[in-house]
């Protein structure tokens, strides 16, 4: 049995959220699951974007973050960008604002001087 299918195993019998996200997130990123496998990771994930999000941004992760963008939507970089703030990781902050810039605008913001 390979590491990442030990660790998905892990994911599949842990009772506990705060311990099943983070093997999620480790079988995802690893590159060997199954295709099978990476449905239901990515499907679990996709779930619990805010929290994988959190996650993500916490531990300083930019190239996994960048890695789903085509996940994100402005409500949820707007709640990226308020995350960031408040764990103060500014490079999360920036690579976000940038994100929100290029694919959506600050439509909800007036700059007018």
């Amino acid at each position: 049995m390979s590491n990442a299918d030990a660790v998905f195993q892990q994911f599949r019998t842990a009772a506990r959220e705060q311990v099943r996200l983070p093997l999620a997130v480790e079988a995802y990123f690893s590159g060997e699951t199954t295709p099978e496998q990476t449905r239901e990771l990515e499907c679990y994930l996709k779930r619990r974007i805010r929290s994988f999000l959190e996650l993500l941004i916490r531990e300083g992760q930019l190239t996994k973050l960048e890695t789903i963008a085509g996940w994100l939507n402005p409500g949820l970089a707007e709640d990226g960008l308020d995350t960031a703030i408040r764990l103060k990781q500014s490079e999360a902050f920036v690579w976000l604002l940038k994100w929100k810039a290029e694919h959506c605008g600050f439509s909800d913001r007036d700059f007018t001087l």
